[in-house]
């Protein structure tokens, strides 16, 4: 199955999603998070809900207004605090969302611990879908050697 990963994901720079991620402030995390998981429900029968996506992307922008809506009304502590709050369960949604992502690219890999195309959980937990991209770099590298 490692073999036809190449025909699932599209090699992309690392370096461009990196500094799209940052300048959407996080919402091209959530566009690559979209864009992996269709591509793995059109491949794998181990699908990632479409509920669960559009929950979690919709959590994600109503996280983002509430924030800057927070930020811009600093003196309101209670706007504030309601928007940290909607953030921490957005913030839940993305994270379970990564390690759903993360674990069907590991299953597609047939990668074990170890492996050097295992997704390890720490470097996918701090770096997301850049670290995601890396390693869709080197499964595609890796196949066309």
């Amino acid at each position: 199955m490692q073999k036809g990963l190449t025909e699932v994901f599209d090699v992309d720079s690392v370096l461009k999603t990196l500094v799209l991620c940052v300048l959407t402030i996080g919402g091209y995390l959530i566009y690559k998070l979209y864009v992996f998981s269709n591509q793995i429900n059109k491949h794998t029968e181990h699908k990632i809900p479409t509920l669960f996506i559009v929950a979690a992307s919709m959590l994600f922008v109503v996280s983002l207004v509430s924030l800057i809506y927070g930020l811009v009304n600093f003196h309101d502590i209670t706007i504030l605090r309601n928007s940290i709050s909607l953030h921490v369960v957005s913030s839940s949604f993305d994270v379970t969302w990564i390690i759903m992502v993360r674990n069907r690219i590991n299953l597609m890999t047939q990668a074990k611990k170890g492996d050097a195309l295992w997704l390890n959980p720490l470097a996918t937990s701090l770096f997301h879908v850049i670290y995601m991209q890396y390693k869709i770099n080197q499964v595609t590298v890796r196949n066309t050697e």
